[in-house]
């Protein structure tokens, strides 16, 4: 199994794929950094008690400004990143293309198993790796925005935002959104290892993500009391656990038990519905 995982590795680490889709993570990264999770820049004028005076200052949008008196100054804690890990579930699509479907569309899957490689070594080899993927793809979603921050405020000297990254608090939302994305992950390797085609796996899973969640806010539109069908949102959850540390343990536990079940529904049911498959 170490071996398929370093074949895999050697082969994804060739391609100009990889290095594409890395460089427009990173990019993509980088604009939500600006655009809506990181340090906002904008001019604030205010008038004084005795004089008019001109300000300029990072705030967000949860920044109050009352006459006369200064915003406060925003903290950056590293967080803030958390909050549209979600997104990056559709970064993650073409690197389990990489690891999983390559074998299948370039018709060397046979190849490998009839070496007497077991399916099911098989399968979680490329599992093993998609999660090591996932894991550095949430990496970079709060490493990148930090480092953004830390240069941005260094080379501004008139920025007043503080830059406050506390580790130890990133630990429970960073694990539990984890958890959560290599659910939807294992998701993604169950539609490649059961369709074997790549357009197939890609429309699958955009659709596994995108639209539970269109559904659930059609449905809160026609009758609001139907608000409680997102708690039950692999999507919706990923974005509740940025904010673990004040969420209610009912909902915590929810969110865990609605990811064991996607993570070994298709865990189990990839590996039964493979081992029965032909494989061309």
């Amino acid at each position: 199994m170490l071996n398929i995982i370093r074949a895999d590795l050697y082969r994804i680490l060739r391609g100009k794929g990889f290095y594409i889709t890395l460089i427009l993570l990173i990019a993509f990264i980088a604009l939500n950094t600006g655009a809506q999770g990181g340090v906002q820049l904008f001019t604030v004028s205010y008038t004084g008690e005795n004089e008019a005076n001109t300000i300029t200052t990072a705030v967000n949008e949860n920044v109050k400004i009352e006459k006369g008196i200064a915003p406060a100054v925003p903290t950056f804690t590293g967080t803030e990143s958390m909050s549209n890990t979600d997104l990056y579930l559709y970064f993650l699509l073409p690197f389990i293309v990489f690891i999983a479907a390559a074998d299948f569309s370039a018709y060397t899957a046979k190849n490998v198993l009839s070496n007497g490689m077991p399916r099911v070594k098989y399968y979680f080899s490329k599992l093993i790796l998609s999660g090591i993927f996932c894991l550095c793809i949430l990496i970079l979603n709060i490493l990148i925005p930090i480092i953004i921050t830390a240069i941005i405020t260094s080379i501004i000297p008139n920025l007043n935002v503080n830059v406050d990254v506390n580790f130890v608090n990133l630990i429970k939302p960073f694990f539990a959104q984890l958890f959560l994305c290599i659910s939807v992950m294992c998701v993604g390797i169950f539609f490649i290892f059961t369709t074997k085609k790549t357009a197939a796996v890609n429309g699958a899973y955009i659709a596994f993500c995108f639209l539970p969640l269109m559904i659930m806010f059609i449905l809160y539109q026609i009758n609001n009391k139907l608000q409680f069908l997102f708690n039950y949102d692999v999507i919706s959850n990923i974005r509740m656990f940025a904010e673990i540390n004040t969420a209610a343990s009912g909902d915590i536990i929810r969110a865990f038990a609605i990811g064991a079940f996607y993570m070994l529904a298709s865990i189990i049911g990839g590996i039964l519905i493979f081992r029965k498959s032909e494989i061309k």
